[in-house]
């Protein structure tokens, strides 16, 4: 990165910093355009995050004249983005956003030359984040890295929701045949309530206290039908595999734990409903053949 690529980066944004909020509108717009599974990312105010964006960029560019002390800076940045389920690919997207929001405000000024330089400049400090962010050890539980990783990918899979739906239910029924008579209704009808059921968990991520009466409700209702504890490993291996057809390349080794960790939570909050209700209904039959005032 030599001095005549600083000096246009420096200069330019000079350029754009009077338009930060209107900068930062297109640049989020762009940016969603994109990659609409980036939305769920971004929880708060849109233009109070926009602020921040900016200011963050001015930080970065007008650190560019001393990179020794910026990067420790750029590098926890990187560890914060992947704390939010930032993967290596997003790094490119928002590069692309950027570049059309320099284009867009600084019109004609935004030569070849311009390009270039932001683009390098962007490379080093993207290059600098995902390194910083692919050091960190992986993280055990349920992060909120992993809570934004399928928040993210779900939003991919909503659309195709009834296709996703039908890979679902014949590859659950292929798994285990001895599953389908458990349905008796109308298994288009079974597959809205399917995905609305888990847009429902995958939105509620964020507060679980909130969501775990109605799983534990949820997994006492699934042992009135017969399932039992074993299915659940099934039905898991199901959804994986629909997951892996919906998203394509975009289902990631990471977004695949995410899922299977997330899962494993929602599993297994169900099943210990059921299997406490279980225990108190076996209980109940124990107590009408033989009432305490009888056991001795």
């Amino acid at each position: 990165m030599d001095s005549k690529t600083k000096e246009l980066v420096q200069g330019t944004f000079g350029q754009v910093a009077p338009i930060a909020d209107k900068a930062a509108e297109i640049f989020y717009t762009k940016l969603f355009e994109k990659d609409p599974s980036l939305k769920p990312m971004f929880k708060g105010d849109m233009k109070d995050q926009g602020a921040k964006l900016m200011a963050m960029i001015g930080t970065a560019v007008n650190g560019l004249d001393n990179l020794d002390a910026l990067i420790p800076a750029v590098q926890n940045l990187g560890k914060g983005h992947a704390g939010y389920g930032v993967e290596d690919k997003h790094y490119d997207t928002v590069g692309a956003a950027l570049l059309e929001t320099l284009e867009v405000g600084l019109g004609d000024k935004f030569t070849a030359e311009v390009k270039t330089a932001w683009t390098e400049v962007y490379g080093v400090l993207a290059t600098t984040m995902k390194d910083a962010a692919n050091s960190l050890p992986k993280e055990a539980g349920l992060t909120e890295r992993k809570k934004r990783l399928v928040q993210s990918s779900f939003t991919k899979v909503a659309p195709i929701a009834d296709k996703a739906a039908e890979i679902f239910y014949a590859e659950l029924f292929e798994m285990d045949p001895s599953l389908k008579p458990l349905f008796k209704g109308d298994m288009k009808e079974q597959g809205a309530k399917l995905m609305a059921m888990i847009g429902t968990a995958v939105n509620g991520l964020d507060n679980l206290e909130a969501i775990v009466p109605a799983v534990q409700n949820l997994g006492k209702g699934h042992a009135k039908y017969g399932v039992k504890d074993s299915h659940y490993d099934t039905v898991g291996g199901a959804l994986l595999y629909t997951l892996e057809t919906g998203l394509g390349a975009d289902f990631t080794p990471d977004v695949k734990d995410a899922w299977t960790e997330v899962y494993t939570v929602l599993a297994t909050t169900m099943k210990d409903a059921a299997n406490e209700d279980e225990l108190v209904a076996t209980a109940d039959e124990v107590v009408k053949e033989k009432p305490w005032w009888k056991v001795w």
